[in-house]
């Protein structure tokens, strides 16, 4: 069996956030993930097919040299390809005009994929448990993404998006909205009120 080649480097960012890869293949690092999907498809509010994916959010000031380094590579992929397409029809957004608080001070990157992305822990192993990549890839934790840029140019309209290859856990991160509920001390019967009227302990007066 002949061995594979390893996809040849374009351009590293000097931050370190993002590594672009012949191809349109870019590794996005230590980005935020928001709206993970990746156990099975989503079609999303507005509907349409229902397809994996997960939004990246790369931080403004950290991340900005990654951040430039992927609107350089948009700019040179719609020349390739002779079309242009509004920025509100990029992958690539700012966060800032979305409304959304958790993406204030951010960019995000929108990718997606009919056919299930590969999904990996911390060190690297395959996560092929649906339950087990709901536990780690959650919405406000930190992962590498890996995707690569495609052209859209049909009745639907022009835009550049993003096919998702591949999302590695990086680091646990405050998840976004209520969190997670952490039920150790729940169960903690000794911490029960002993009530003797049956009504919850609540008072009939407020």
């Amino acid at each position: 069996m002949a061995k594979k080649e390893r996809l040849k480097v374009v351009e590293k960012s000097a931050d370190g956030s993002v590594i672009w890869y012949e191809g349109y293949i870019f590794k996005v690092i230590n980005a935020r993930a928001s709206y993970p999907h990746l156990d099975k498809p989503y079609a999303g509010e507005d509907g349409g097919e229902p397809k994996y994916g997960i939004v990246g959010l790369m931080d403004k000031k950290k991340q900005k040299a990654g951040i430039l380094l992927l609107k350089k590579a948009i700019k040179q992929f719609m020349a390739e390809n002779k079309y242009t397409c509004a920025s509100d029809k990029m992958c690539l957004k700012d966060g800032d005009e979305s409304g959304k608080p958790e993406n204030e001070g951010m960019y995000t990157l929108s990718a997606r994929e009919n056919k299930r992305p590969k999904v990996r822990d911390a060190e690297g192993e395959l996560v092929e448990g649906m339950d087990e990549i709901v536990e780690m890839i959650y919405g406000g934790c930190y992962v590498d993404i890996i995707i690569k840029f495609w052209k859209q140019a049909n009745k639907f309209g022009k835009r550049v998006n993003a096919n998702l290859t591949a999302v590695r856990f990086r680091a646990d991160g405050e998840a976004f909205g209520e969190g997670r509920i952490d039920d150790n001390d729940i169960w903690n019967e000794d911490e029960l009120d002993d009530d003797d009227d049956g009504d919850g302990g609540f008072d009939d007066e407020l």
